[in-house]
C-alpha cells in the first residue's frame, strides 16, 4: 500500500492496535521511550497495530517477538479507543508475564528500552488508563481467571 492510501485509510478508519503491559516476576513493568508521534518523547507501553487474519494472542506474541521477548499467560485488560489529530486507534490492553528474555528497542519506534518498578512521570495518558485498569483487575484472582486468554 502506498503512503498516500495508508495515510488516506488512517482518517477514514479507526486502527486496531495491541499494547502490551508485560511484567517480569519481580513486578517491573517493561515501558519504551517513544521517538515518534503519537506520545512522541513519552513513556509508552510496547504496541503494535494487529494485522489482518491474527487473533489478539497472535498480534500481542507477534509484537513483543519484534523487541526480543517471550510471554506467557496474557489476560485481556479492556478496549481503550482513543482519538489523535490525524487518526483514531482503538487498542486493546493485553497483560502478559515475561519469559524472561531481555527487550532490545527497534530504534524506529522507541529510543530505549527498561523494566520499571514505578510507572515513569511522564507516561502517555491513555497507558496509564490500561494500566489503572490491570492494577484494578489483577487484585482479584477470580477476576484473573474471567479475563485469561492463554495459559
Amino acid at each position: 500500500m502506498s503512503e498516500a492510501s495508508w495515510n488516506e485509510a488512517k482518517k477514514k478508519l479507526p486502527i486496531p492496535c495491541v499494547d502490551l503491559i508485560i511484567e517480569k516476576q519481580d513486578g517491573a513493568t517493561l515501558y519504551g521511550f517513544r521517538k515518534i508521534a503519537p506520545y512522541k518523547d513519552v513513556w509508552a507501553l510496547i504496541g503494535g497495530r494487529m494485522l489482518c487474519g491474527e487473533s489478539l494472542e497472535d498480534s500481542a506474541s507477534r509484537i513483543a517477538g519484534e523487541y526480543g521477548i517471550g510471554i506467557s499467560r496474557l489476560f485481556l485488560v479492556g478496549v481503550f479507543p482513543v482519538r489523535f489529530k490525524t487518526r483514531s486507534d482503538v487498542p486493546v490492553a493485553i497483560a502478559a508475564k515475561s519469559l524472561g528474555d531481555e527487550p532490545r528497542p527497534d530504534g524506529v519506534e522507541f529510543s530505549r528500552i527498561a523494566w520499571l518498578k514505578r510507572r515513569p512521570s511522564k507516561l502517555g495518558a491513555n497507558y496509564r488508563r490500561m494500566l489503572d485498569k490491570w492494577q484494578q483487575l489483577s487484585a482479584s484472582p477470580e477476576t484473573l481467571s474471567n479475563i485469561h486468554l492463554r495459559k
